[in-house]
């Protein structure tokens, strides 16, 4: 709510036309009722010239809520100091003003100030045994007094942005790491015959990663979008263009947690993951040039673990065996790739072996994808390998990456020819 009533008195601020003006500065607390507090007036000059202003000693206010309306007298603090001053162009001065804030209040107000452009800004004021009423319940529902007794007034918006917030803060809870995450494996890649370097750079966001795990919107944690660019960067050329790029936007959502040695279902089957999405590719071309499709998939994990120790071991290191197979189903028209399906079909199995510990940072690594096309003989195979450097790992954070490919559809444009590549560069940890 602090957050909401400091946007607020941000926008008014913003908002002011190029003249003298004055802010009211929400208090950065909710008010408690019959307390005496301080409420922080800005008196600005947004003009191209200087003004003089006016500080008065005394402001008349007027408090508006679902308690009613009141007006009062807010009195300029002690070490400030009332009267005329001159403010150059861009500068503000800013005033405390102590207030009483009237028994018997409890929830929003709606807090102006008789002076000069009659600033406003909103209050929150609180008061032992009153509560809001649940966001679940009727608007009309509104506050729940002392006496247990349910106001009769329409509910406000500030009334309803109030309960709002208090749903929000129900559920939210921070998360230490973070929404963003690597998606794909990020590599850079050098390879000869031609002179070519093939980077990957891929990332997923959780749209909702502040949810409490005792909440009942829980299911929105994995809720992702994601993105992964595929680039071929020609050295052969005189001005070493971009042969090629796929741009690839993509919206996921994640069942189940790869690292739960329990697994979703099935005990001994291994399930760990489901991941069910929509995917956008793109070369980012138009005309003759363009190449785009879309699908969707779905993409069990099923993960095996050897010889994996107890959860407090921070050193111990095992090898974990990952097997994912995906489908998916193309969406919309294939015009600029009318025969990709005989070339990169309909399904890929990937298969990886990884040197693991607790913390689910890698070691040795290696893993190979098989990709059938819908003809015959159209396949294609890609292996990746990596490992930390001996010795530095715990300061230079890329591994040693190697590929090998050798089949169809590595990019948009050439999806039809046949390339077997070898590669060497760097890459991030699986």
């Amino acid at each position: 709510m602090r957050s909401i009533l400091s946007c607020i008195a941000l926008s008014l601020f913003l908002a002011l036309p190029a003249a003298a003006d004055t802010v009211l500065i929400a208090p950065t607390e909710p008010l408690v009722s019959g307390d005496v507090v301080q409420v922080t007036v800005l008196f600005t000059n947004g003009g191209e010239h200087m003004e003089r202003v006016v500080v008065p000693s005394l402001v008349r206010y007027t408090l508006k809520g679902l308690s009613g309306s009141i007006e009062g007298i807010i009195e300029l603090s002690q070490q400030e100091q009332a009267g005329r001053i001159n403010l150059g162009a861009g500068d503000f001065v800013r005033h405390t003003y102590d207030m009483q804030v009237p028994d018997g209040w409890t929830g929003m107000g709606r807090l102006s100030l008789a002076i000069l452009d009659g600033p406003m800004t909103l209050v929150e004021i609180t008061a032992p045994g009153v509560q809001l009423a649940s966001l679940a319940g009727p608007y009309s529902e509104a506050l729940v007094l002392n006496s247990g007794e349910t106001a009769d007034a329409d509910i406000t918006n500030d009334d309803v942005v109030d309960s709002i917030m208090t749903a929000v803060d129900d559920v939210y809870e921070p998360d230490e790491d973070g929404p963003f995450g690597i998606h794909e494996p990020m590599y850079l890649v050098y390879g000869v015959n031609p002179d070519e370097v093939k980077f990957q750079i891929s990332f997923k966001y959780r749209l909702f990663h502040n949810i409490k795990d005792s909440s009942s919107l829980k299911w929105l944690q994995n809720l992702h979008v994601g993105y992964t660019q595929l680039s071929f960067w020609d050295f052969d050329s005189a001005s070493k263009p971009f042969r090629d790029s796929s741009y690839k936007p993509e919206f996921f959502y994640d069942i189940g947690d790869p690292s739960d040695p329990d697994g979703l279902m099935f005990p001994g089957l291994g399930l760990r993951h489901v991941r069910v999405g929509f995917l956008h590719e793109s070369n980012g071309q138009d005309g003759l040039a363009s190449r785009s499709l879309n699908y969707a998939y779905i993409q069990p994990e099923f993960i095996y673990d050897f010889d994996r120790p107890a959860e407090d071991c921070r050193e111990c290191e095992w090898w974990e065996l990952s097997v994912k197979p995906k489908v998916w189903r193309y969406v919309g028209s294939t015009s600029d790739n009318p025969t990709i399906d005989d070339f990169r079909g309909h399904a890929e199995l990937s298969v990886r072996l990884m040197e693991r510990n607790v913390r689910r940072q890698s070691g040795l690594g290696l893993m190979a994808s098989l990709r059938k096309g819908d003809v015959q003989d159209k396949a294609t195979l890609q292996i990746d390998a990596t490992t930390p450097f001996p010795f530095v790992q715990k300061l230079f954070t890329p591994n040693l990456h190697a590929q090998f490919i050798s089949g169809y559809s590595e990019s948009l444009i050439g999806f039809d020819q046949k390339d077997t590549r070898f590669r060497i560069g760097l890459g991030t940890r699986w």
